[in-house]
């Protein structure tokens, strides 16, 4: 069955706040406007975006190449033209389940009259989507690998005492989040073994909007990468593959890198063994089937980190975070496997300029600079933005393969 896919980044507070009718951040709706086409790149061919109106679009405005285009077209009214009179069922795919997400696909289908499967909202999604689900999945992790010495769960407080408890019985750093955050965003370093005023004041909004933080302690970080996996919604969970991803400073993602899976499999193993990768891997199958594999269908990622121990050597923390929904490493994924040639190797980036033209300015200068090649169908080297770029785009994703 065809699917009408929806990109819808920051689904998270959308879920906490559980609104059929919800506006999010203005950063977020940027995003979303200037990444609405992103879906059509890991869409399965034949399947559809939804952009967020049925107007006419053009899949090379501005920026794409006309040698390569991607699996999804943009609904508009020509397309609904064609399934209307195909009488085509379709199922609705957003980036995230979240009760907003799914009124956006009730409402579509009311005005577009196409027959538009939208699942219904679970309240187990909730529990699901924040972060006291990768809690629980830790501690499955300590109980099925008992002989790794894996770091400890996150602690959940629900007060500004109970974190200072916590800081009194640990050595800084530490890391504060809020429950329902993703992608870097929604967390706070605490580098002393005290909490200043302003600590203590985001904290103390943060309980007072999520009911509670999570606090755990900070890891001499080497590696940032994630495990990609599937649920069919039917109780099981499979995997789907690797993912190195790039961080900024404060910790917000900014980009993938692109290249075969044994290859991202050998820079792991400078750090752990593939064993102990394997086991993790099978032990989180083992654990998603369990907690999400009956009650959710689509992607999930869980992000990880290679970390430095006191004495020296490297080990691995399987869970840092769980997405339950599309993730940047799946489309990355995708990308690798559907458009670019193998044995390539290069970056998926996602980038935000904010002054006015610079994003423009920025893609004509790639554009130039790195010209793209094609190698029967599949890009071999160059730069290619996924979406369009205009005087007025702040919010970029583009592949470079040099």
């Amino acid at each position: 069955m065809l699917k009408i896919h929806y990109f819808n980044p920051g689904h998270e507070t959308a879920v906490l706040l559980g609104k059929r009718n919800y506006t999010a951040p203005t950063n977020v709706r940027k995003m979303q406007g200037d990444l609405a086409l992103l879906p059509a790149w890991y869409a399965a061919k034949g399947d559809f975006v939804y952009m967020g109106d049925l107007k006419s679009h053009n899949l090379n405005l501005s920026c794409l190449a006309d040698a390569i285009n991607p699996n999804g077209l943009p609904l508009d009214e020509v397309a609904i033209s064609s399934l209307k009179s195909s009488s085509s069922r379709l199922e609705a795919e957003p980036w995230g389940v979240s009760p907003h997400s799914l009124a956006q696909f009730e409402r579509l289908r009311d005005c577009s009259g196409l027959d538009i499967i939208v699942p219904e909202w679970c309240d187990d999604y909730f529990r699901l989507t924040g972060r006291m689900s990768a809690a629980l999945t830790m501690t499955d992790l300590r109980e099925k690998i008992t002989d790794l010495e894996l770091p400890q769960p996150a602690t959940f407080c629900t007060s500004i005492e109970e974190l200072e408890l916590f800081i009194s019985r640990n050595s800084a750093p530490y890391i504060i989040k809020t429950p329902y955050s993703s992608s870097g965003r929604g967390l706070m370093w605490v580098h002393e073994n005290s909490l200043d005023s302003k600590i203590a004041k985001w904290a103390a909004s943060a309980i007072s909007k999520q009911g509670a933080v999570s606090i755990e302690l900070g890891l001499d970080k080497w590696l940032d990468f994630a495990m990609e996996f599937w649920s069919d919604g039917n109780g099981a969970v499979s995997y789907r593959g690797l993912s190195i991803f790039n961080t900024e400073e404060r910790g917000s993602y900014s980009g993938n890198i692109l290249e075969p899976q044994p290859d991202m499999e050998m820079i792991l193993t400078q750090y752990v063994s593939k064993e102990i990768i394997e086991r993790v891997k099978m032990a989180l199958i083992e654990s998603l089937s369990d907690r999400y594999g009956a009650i959710y269908r689509g992607c999930i990622g869980v992000d990880m980190l290679i970390y430095q121990r006191a004495d020296g050597y490297y080990a691995i923390h399987p869970c840092i975070e769980i997405n339950m929904r599309y993730t940047m490493g799946y489309v990355a994924l995708r990308l690798y496997e559907e458009y670019i040639t193998q044995g390539a190797v290069g970056e998926y980036h996602v980038s935000y300029d904010k002054a006015a033209g610079e994003a423009l300015r920025n893609h004509l200068s790639l554009s130039e600079r790195y010209p793209l090649i094609l190698e029967k169908g599949r890009i071999k080297s160059g730069y290619i933005s996924l979406c369009p770029v205009d005087s007025d785009t702040n919010y970029r994703a583009f592949i470079l393969i040099k």
